[in-house]
């Protein structure tokens, strides 16, 4: 949808610290995770098969703020899952829902609509390449991945970067350490689709 991709536009406008001060938020702390519901969510189209992780940065280092964005209609912009510095997991769309975290996407195999068979995970960071993901952050993100892969018939775990339309409209999320999810054993497709081979089986 083109609105959604026009308010992810909008992020680098957005006032972090303001959105946190109007909104009552206690991180849960590393690996524990908390529900804040977001009204910006769809349903799937009937059958499809939820096979894909999309790792995001989230263009800010405020988690609070983050999840603030992600409540308010006018955002037009949601994830599933939202990995704050400390490692605290916070949930605001079930699995079971279409969140709207991609934009125009089309993944390795030509699939459209990204959103319509992914679980969209942020990654709190300011996505400048300047601002280190976190060892927690990193653990955390092992470990949700870890539980989805075992959950649901992830096939692939790829970055905003590489799905999003058209190519270089988005980088994240950003310098990702990618290799700590190598031992989850599904492929994991980054990058611009115009420097990487696709997957080989």
């Amino acid at each position: 949808m083109l609105i959604q991709a026009s308010a992810l536009f909008l992020t680098a406008m957005i006032d972090w610290d303001a959105l946190e001060q109007e909104f009552q938020f206690t991180a849960p702390g590393p690996n524990k995770v908390v529900w804040v519901e977001s009204p910006n969510i769809n349903d799937r189209p009937e059958g499809v098969k939820i096979d894909t992780i999309v790792l995001h940065h989230t263009a800010s280092s405020n988690l609070a703020g983050t999840v603030k964005w992600f409540t308010m209609p006018e955002s037009q912009v949601s994830a599933h899952f939202t990995i704050g510095q400390d490692g605290s997991i916070v949930q605001q769309v079930s699995c079971l829902k279409r969140a709207w975290h991609a934009g125009q996407s089309t993944d390795y195999l030509g699939r459209k609509g990204v959103n319509d068979f992914s679980i969209g995970i942020e990654i709190v960071n300011k996505g400048d390449g300047t601002e280190p993901y976190t060892e927690p952050q990193m653990r955390a993100v092992e470990l949700l991945c870890k539980v989805l892969v075992t959950w649901y018939p992830i096939q692939q775990i790829t970055s905003h970067e590489f799905i999003a339309d058209p190519e270089g409209r988005k980088n994240d999320p950003i310098d990702y350490p990618w290799e700590r999810l190598e031992s989850l054993g599904v492929p994991l497709i980054y990058g611009r689709k115009s420097e990487r081979k696709p997957p080989q089986g």
